[in-house]
């Protein structure tokens, strides 16, 4: 299935930036040309400029998240990194003040700018361990970006706009602030008194507890990874090994997948009622699709 050549080709596969240059031109609004510069793998430092000019008007907390994404990107000259900073910085701290039980904004506006390198300062710790108490990861659910970008790229005319949808929606999950909270965690872990890293280690526990009730593979991941972090740091060996446990079933799901090759089925129209239904819950769906559940 992967390699045939009878097959069509996946559905991002008719995706390059020549064609997204094109539908560029023909974008009715600035919404519209955000969401086809989220598609952009490998983003120039004109396209980066240019988002980075729409965050101080952003009020969409999961495009902000999507822009923090795509301005991350360590191919992008130093100088928009830099710029893109303290713009970043300001547009969390004005949104996350309208989502006051969420986590994901208040901890992006912590670590942006920060190096994965770099030890959590005291101050830092303070503001995590405020953020690792509140409710909830995201204000909004997953489906909500993913339908809105499709509506875009189908009035678009973007080929495999389905598809296309799935990874915008995938930029506004925050989960590589989640993965640079890990490295800066590790880089803390050392420098810590025993009471130090237990504290810590609720903080991350609690936080990738929040991501693991999402529905997406990339928070269940991530939030895996944190609650591992947080239990090796507590010294509790079993909930170690449960949530290792529990990602090693998720992990297998997606291989299961992948050797299926979903996206080059030769009905597309189903290939994409199949993407739809893992928009709405992606690990549901992989636990369905293994025969442990019904799917979403």
């Amino acid at each position: 299935m992967q390699q045939s050549a009878l097959l069509p080709e996946p559905l991002l596969a008719s995706l390059d930036e020549s064609g997204l240059e094109r539908s560029w031109t023909h974008a009715p609004s600035s919404r519209a040309r955000l969401t086809l510069a989220l598609l952009s793998l490998n983003p120039s430092e004109a396209r980066a400029r240019w988002v980075l000019e729409q965050v101080p008007e952003l009020d969409d907390s999961a495009l902000l998240v999507a822009a923090f994404d795509l301005l991350r990107d360590k191919r992008l000259a130093v100088s928009v990194q830099q710029e893109a900073v303290p713009v970043l910085r300001q547009r969390f701290a004005r949104l996350a003040g309208a989502s006051p039980g969420a986590m994901r904004l208040r901890l992006l506006h912590l670590l942006v700018g920060t190096e994965r390198e770099a030890p959590l300062d005291p101050q830092e710790l303070e503001a995590l361990e405020a953020i690792s108490v509140l409710p909830s990861w995201k204000e909004d659910s997953f489906t909500r970006p993913f339908h809105e970008a499709r509506r875009c790229l189908e009035d678009l005319k973007v080929p495999g706009s389905t598809g296309a949808a799935f990874a915008v929606a995938e930029r506004t999950l925050g989960h590589r602030g989640v993965l640079l909270l890990l490295w800066r965690a590790a880089a803390t872990r050392d420098r810590l008194s025993e009471d130090e890293r237990r504290r810590m280690g609720r903080m991350l526990w609690l936080i990738g507890s929040r991501l693991t009730e999402q529905s997406s593979l990339l928070e269940h991941s991530v939030g895996t990874s944190l609650m591992a972090s947080g239990a090796s740091s507590l010294r509790h060996g079993r909930n170690q090994r449960e949530a290792f446990a529990r990602e090693d079933e998720v992990h297998a799901a997606v291989m299961t997948s992948l050797r299926a090759a979903l996206g080059r089925w030769p009905l597309r129209s189903l290939s994409e009622q199949l993407l739809e239904s893992r928009a709405r819950s992606e690990v549901a769906w992989l636990r369905a699709f293994v025969g442990k559940g019904a799917l979403p």
